[in-house]
């Protein structure tokens, strides 16, 4: 079994300052939403987005030791701007979870754009994290998945919202699980001892994935009718279930792979 290459203790520190400022920082946010709606529904707020902010952390952790350039394997003892950028877009993915379990009538019109205006940060982050990695030259595996990682639990969270404020239709969760079907595929597989094949460059991949995320953040304004953001997502989630279907018959070795490459 492979030995994961020592971790930084400057690096551990830093996510923990991240973790802890994020913590205070939901924490300010409950104080102020209790003063406005009250205890009840700031306390309803703020366990989902704790957790949530914890899950962040625990998937930034777990994946510290790859703080690595993907070039010469150069280890990293910061996070970088990139990485700090990524994780306060999980912060901000983070703070919206609690709306899941607000009805829109229970908070005031105002506070319905909180969750569009907080995953709208988030999708943007998505533009400016990679920017920031290649401005720094401090590209990472880290970064690489936990961008991933990030992009998919904010696709879960933000529809989520969406079908509960009737901006999406139910049907829609169906892009919020493709992602985790398709990786518990993939171990199924391989706990099977099945081969997994490597996926072909698929720009089309990204850019399916990148119109979800402004879809979803588009649909979340409150001004925007239901009845028509709804039918957008299920017209707009069709090419990307049938993109996660034909990644699934590459990776499995139906469609157009090389035997001999198989992982």
């Amino acid at each position: 079994m492979p030995v994961s290459p020592e971790v930084p203790c400057q690096l551990q520190r830093e996510l923990l300052r991240i973790a802890l400022l994020g913590a205070g920082l939901l924490a300010v946010a409950a104080v102020v939403l209790s003063v406005i709606t009250g205890p009840g529904i700031a306390l309803i707020w703020w366990l989902p987005g704790v957790a949530c902010w914890g899950f962040v952390l625990w998937q930034c952790h777990r994946r510290l030791h790859l703080n690595r350039s993907p070039v010469d394997d150069r280890g990293f003892a910061t996070l970088g701007h990139g990485n700090r950028t990524t994780l306060l877009r999980g912060l901000l993915i983070a703070g919206m979870a609690g709306f899941v379990f607000i009805s829109p009538g229970a908070i005031s019109p105002g506070l319905l754009y909180l969750p569009a205006t907080l995953y709208t940060a988030a999708a943007l982050g998505d533009l400016l994290d990679g920017y920031l990695a290649r401005r720094q030259q401090q590209i990472t595996r880290l970064g690489t998945e936990l961008d991933t990682v990030l992009d998919a639990f904010g696709l879960v969270v933000a529809p989520l919202v969406a079908v509960m404020y009737d901006k999406l239709h139910v049907s829609y969760l169906l892009v919020s699980i493709a992602y985790y079907l398709f990786q518990w595929g993939l171990r199924w597989r391989q706990y099977h001892g099945l081969p997994v094949y490597p996926l072909p460059p698929s720009r089309l991949r990204r850019f399916l994935a990148g119109l979800q995320m402004t879809l979803v953040a588009i649909v979340l304004w409150p001004p925007l009718p239901g009845g028509i953001t709804s039918t957008l997502g299920v017209a707009l989630m069709i090419p990307l279930l049938i993109g996660f279907c034909r990644d699934w018959l590459h990776v499995s070795g139906r469609l157009g792979v090389q035997r001999g490459r198989a992982s």
